[in-house]
Parts: structure tokens; sequence; C-alpha cells
């Protein structure tokens, strides 16, 4: 209730009180609603008062709300900051512990003398590395990488390739490629990178022959004629699967020219087949023809096909002179 309200409910009592005296109340009965009419006063004023104080809380409740919205913008500016912080905190760490790894890595790795450097570079390259198999190709990636590591460690090192079980002449059968590392001038230690092992000499001499590659471009140019050579090994067998299926339905389609040239042959010139016989002896005779022309285009193909494999294998073989 506002003061407005208040005057005017005095105005009204005063004018009550006139009221009743004009009309002839009676005493007792001014007194009673004068009291009441004090007592509503009363009550006037202290719901003014109750209204003040709730008005006034109000306002210092939304200036209370106004200073905590500032705080929670203030806070999440303060977030923003602090987890921008805290993200490149945790960036840090993680370089500095990327860092603690290497340099452990690398005193691990390092040992007294090259030998033990070289067995400790296979040892860890064979334990943080997994292959789900292994062929040529496989074992020539993981010994440049090895070759990489000894590099890095100034070990002069050759990639090198051969057969570790029978041992071969030519450099088209090597199926293996390993490590030769040089522990000291002109004394290599065989590293099986495959298997995180050193092989010495007196435990499989093959590991110490083949043929070998001061770098890796040499040798990653030898891995490419090496895919090369065995696609085109693969084209002659194809060529030569053909020749033989070509030869054999020659030869059948031969036995047959030979048996209508035998019974025409025979025939007399009076014969009323002979006409149809010769028709089917020339026409036999044409296919015969056909398939001799095929087998010789297939040989001429596998002949360049071959001459082409002596290329590669000369060139394979140049990389490691």
């Amino acid at each position: 209730m506002n003061t407005k309200a208040a005057s005017i409910l005095i105005i009204s009592a005063v004018l009550l009180t006139s009221l009743f005296a004009g009309c002839g109340v009676s005493q007792e009965e001014y007194e009673r609603v004068n009291a009441h009419l004090i007592a509503s006063q009363l009550r006037v004023a202290e719901l003014q008062r109750e209204y003040d104080r709730v008005n006034g809380e109000l306002i210092a409740s939304k200036a209370q709300v106004a200073e905590l919205q500032n705080a929670i913008i203030g806070l999440k500016e303060q977030y923003e900051i602090v987890n921008a912080q805290l993200k490149s905190s945790k960036a840090q760490v993680t370089k500095l512990q990327n860092e603690i790894i290497e340099s452990k890595e690398q005193y691990e790795i390092v040992g007294d003398t090259p030998v033990e450097t070289a067995e400790n570079i296979v040892r860890r390259y064979h334990e943080t590395h997994i292959y789900s198999e292994y062929d040529f190709f496989v074992c020539s990636d993981m010994a440049l990488d090895v070759w990489n590591m000894l590099k890095a460690q100034d070990i002069n090192a050759l990639i090198q390739i051969g057969n570790v079980d029978t041992g071969v002449d030519s450099i088209s059968e090597a199926d293996h490629a390993w490590v030769l590392a040089e522990v000291s001038p002109g004394l290599y230690l065989a590293l099986e990178t495959t298997g995180g092992y050193v092989v010495y000499r007196e435990d499989n001499p093959l590991y110490y022959k083949g043929w070998s590659f001061d770098n890796p471009r040499e040798y990653k140019r030898f891995v490419e004629l090496r895919k090369e050579y065995n696609i085109r090994v693969r084209i002659i067998k194809q060529l030569e699967e053909a020749f033989d299926a070509s030869r054999s339905a020659g030869m059948e389609i031969k036995t047959e020219l030979i048996r209508l040239n035998n019974e025409v042959s025979e025939m007399s010139v009076l014969d009323p087949q002979l006409g149809s016989k010769i028709v089917k002896l020339t026409e036999k005779a044409e296919e015969y023809g056909e398939y001799v022309g095929r087998c010789d285009q297939l040989n001429e193909l596998a002949i360049q096909q071959g001459q082409e494999l002596e290329k590669i294998v000369s060139e394979m073989q140049g990389l490691t002179d």
C-alpha cells in the first residue's frame, strides 16, 4: 500500500467520524468505530513499512543479481583463459614427455661400443615395430629403417640382399634383405632386422654373402627393378602357358589334318565325296596355320620379355658394383 492510499483512508475516517456525530451515533459506537479506524490506520502504516522493506529488498536483490551476472561473465572469461593455459601446459608436458622418452631411448640405444649400439638399435627396432607377415618387400622396408637408425649414430652400414638359407648365384633370386653395420673399419656385423638380433659370421656365413647397396637411393631403384622383374616373369609364365595350350590344340588339329590328307590321297577323282573332303582338308589346314601363327607370336613375345629380363638383371647387378 502506498502513501496516497493511506491518506484516503484517514480522510475517510474523519468523514465517517463527522457523519456519525451528525447522525446521533452513540459514544460507545463511535469509540468502537474510531478504534477500528485507528487499528486500520496502524495496519496501513505497518503494511506501508512492509511494502517499503520488501521493495528495498527487491531493489537490493536486483542489484545483487546484476552483480552476480557480471561475476559469472568474469568467471567465464577467467575459465577460458585458464583453459587455454591448461591446454598450452598439457602440450608442453606432452612435448617434454616425448623429449624425455627420446632422451631415454637415445641413452638406452647408445652403447659403449659400435657393436653394442648396433645390437641395441636392431633389438629396439624389433620391439617397436610389428608386421603381420614378412616378404622381400617388407624386410626391405625394415632394413632401410635400421640403416637410417645406424647412420643417425654415425655408424656406416650396407643394405644387404641374398638368401640366408641356401645361398643364390643370381641377384634376381635374392629373397631377403638385412643390414651390415660397419662396427670397425672394414669389419661388418650382420643385423637381422625382421628378428631383431645380430648374426655372427660363424653362426651363418650366408649373412655375409650376397649383394650390397651403399645407400637407400640405389636400393630403392633395385626394389623397383625387382617388382618389374617379377611382373615380367609372370607375363612370361602366362605366355608360356598360352603357347603350350595353343601348341596342344594345334597338334590335335595337325593329327586331324594328316588323317584327312590320307583319306583324300586314297580317294578316286571320281568319288562324289572328294569335293567335300577337300573343302574340310582346306579348312583344317587354315585352322592349323592359325595355331602355328599364334604359337609363333607367343614365342616371339616370350623372347622379347626374356630380353627385357636380362636388361633388368644387368641393371640390378650394376647397382651393386
